[in-house]
């Protein structure tokens, strides 16, 4: 495997921002997700009341059969459902926190991959100019949607969403413009923000 500048590539995915237009996309793939949270977040409420209420009734049961001499066993036994009741309640809200933000990338995925034609060429001309200021460019990778947008580099088809992947001639130095990476990016940035966003 060729060396690769990895310090380059991390810089130049940070770059991006909103002048290609992900963030538009971000914050209207939000409004909806706020809106699955809600439905998400409710029914793990809903399960970790019942969870807990049943746990009450165990305890209330065994209250029940046992005299006073047991209440220290009872008391014990109340302790360790409820605390085993809100342990799993704090998982399944955790989890239903985790799968709305998955949702909303894959949805950004999914709307990115049915970008037409006319967004995809805009996309690829900005990346172009990007790349052109940054290496000299002989080796350009891109979807096989994208191959007629990249026009004098003798761009190759590669397994990606969208965007350009670029390299210098001995391939030493190399930029990554892939929306597959942007998109990586971008939630490694903003999943606290996002988090925060949609859950407070």
């Amino acid at each position: 495997q060729r060396p690769i500048a990895r310090a380059v590539t991390k810089a130049c995915k940070r770059r991006i921002g909103s002048k290609m237009g992900l963030e538009a996309v971000k914050d209207e793939i939000l409004n909806s997700a706020k809106e699955q949270s809600s439905s998400l977040i409710a029914e793990a409420r809903k399960e970790a009341s019942s969870i807990i209420k049943e746990a009450e009734k165990k305890a209330e049961a065994a209250r029940e059969k046992s005299e006073a001499e047991t209440k220290k066993m009872i008391d014990v036994i109340k302790r360790q459902e409820l605390a085993a009741a809100e342990l799993e309640s704090k998982k399944m809200l955790l989890g239903a926190k985790k799968q709305v933000i998955e949702n909303v990338f894959a949805e950004a995925r999914a709307r990115l991959e049915k970008l037409d034609d006319k967004k995809r060429e805009d996309f690829i001309k900005k990346l172009l100019e990007k790349i052109k200021n940054e290496i000299h460019a002989e080796h350009v990778y891109c979807s096989k949607k994208d191959v007629k947008f990249v026009r004098g580099f003798g761009a190759e088809a590669a397994g990606m969403l969208g965007g350009l992947i670029a390299e210098n001639r001995e391939r030493t130095i190399r930029v990554d413009y892939s929306f597959d990476t942007m998109l990586e990016s971008l939630k490694e940035r903003e999943l606290q923000g996002i988090n925060k966003l949609l859950f407070g």
